[in-house]
């Protein structure tokens, strides 16, 4: 199935699902911020978890020839989209 936006619109919605991205990641880290105390190990753990999910999409969307790839996988149901979070995203 094409697209019947145009590449400017097609980037825009880019841009700005990854502002989107960027903004739940940053949420993610205020409640960790919030609801556990700065000196615990846990909030270290989802830190370095949040920051090592962002460096990892970063490098997936830089890598055009693989994204490119990646995306024909997902199109065909090569790659398993589920993330079991205790059923949270059905």
């Amino acid at each position: 199935m094409q697209s019947k936006l145009t590449p400017i619109e097609l980037t825009k919605q880019a841009i700005f699902n990854f502002e989107n991205i960027k903004e739940c990641l940053k949420g993610l880290h205020e409640i960790l911020k919030i609801t556990i105390p700065s000196n615990n190990v846990y909030l270290k753990i989802g830190e370095d978890n949040i920051e090592a999910l962002y460096q990892n999409f970063l490098k997936l969307m830089t890598n055009e020839t693989g994204a490119l790839e990646f995306i024909a996988k997902v199109k065909r149901s090569e790659i398993d989209l589920d993330i079991p979070l205790e059923n949270l995203l059905k």
